[in-house]
C-alpha cells in the first residue's frame, strides 16, 4: 500500500511538472504567434509606403515571420493536442530535455542569424545592393535579437525546472 502511494504521489508530480512546462512552451510559442502576426501586419501596411532599404526591411519582416507564424502554429498545435499528464517519468525526462536541445540549438541559430545580419550591413557598404543588404540586415538583426531573447527566456525557465525533474528519478 506504501509502494502504491509513493507512485501515485509520484505520478501526480510528473504531471504537474508535465503541466508546468506545457503552459511555459505554450507561452513561448503565443508570443512568437503574436509577433509575429504582429510583424506582418505592421510591416505589410509600412511596406505600402516605404521606399529604399526601409521597402527591404519590411519585405524581410513578413518573410521571416510567415515562418515564425508557421513554427508557433505546429507548435502550439501540438502542445495542445497532447495531454500533458499522461507522460510517464521516462517520457517526461526525454520530452524535457529534448526541447532543451532544440532550444539550445535554436539559440544557436539565433547568434548565427546576428552575425549573418552584421555581414549584411557590412557588405551593403560596398555593394550595389546596398539599399536591399541594409534593410534585410537590419531586419534580421530585430528579428534574431527577438528569437534570441524569447529562446534564452524559454530555456532559463525550462532549465530551472529540470530540478523538479530529476528528483523524482529514483536513486
Amino acid at each position: 500500500m506504501l509502494l502504491s502511494l509513493s507512485a501515485n504521489a509520484q505520478g501526480g508530480a510528473v504531471a504537474a511538472f508535465n503541466l508546468q512546462q506545457a503552459e511555459t512552451l505554450k507561452f513561448g510559442m503565443l508570443a512568437l504567434g503574436v509577433w509575429a502576426l504582429v510583424n506582418i501586419l505592421i510591416s505589410s501596411i509600412k511596406l505600402t509606403k516605404s521606399s529604399r532599404n526601409k521597402r527591404y526591411f519590411f519585405q524581410m519582416n513578413i518573410y521571416w515571420n510567415i515562418v515564425n507564424l508557421i513554427i508557433a502554429g505546429a507548435s502550439l498545435y501540438y502542445t495542445l493536442s497532447i495531454d500533458p499528464t499522461v507522460r510517464t517519468l521516462a517520457e517526461s525526462v526525454d520530452f524535457h530535455y529534448w526541447c532543451l536541445k532544440l532550444l539550445y540549438l535554436s539559440i544557436g541559430l539565433d547568434l548565427a542569424f546576428l552575425l549573418l545580419a552584421a555581414y549584411l550591413k557590412e557588405l551593403s557598404k560596398s555593394s550595389p545592393k546596398t539599399e536591399q543588404y541594409l534593410g534585410w540586415g537590419q531586419s534580421i538583426m530585430l528579428q534574431g535579437f527577438f528569437l534570441l531573447v524569447l529562446d534564452v527566456t524559454l530555456a532559463v525557465l525550462l532549465e530551472g525546472r529540470a530540478e523538479q525533474l530529476l528528483r523524482l528519478l529514483p536513486s
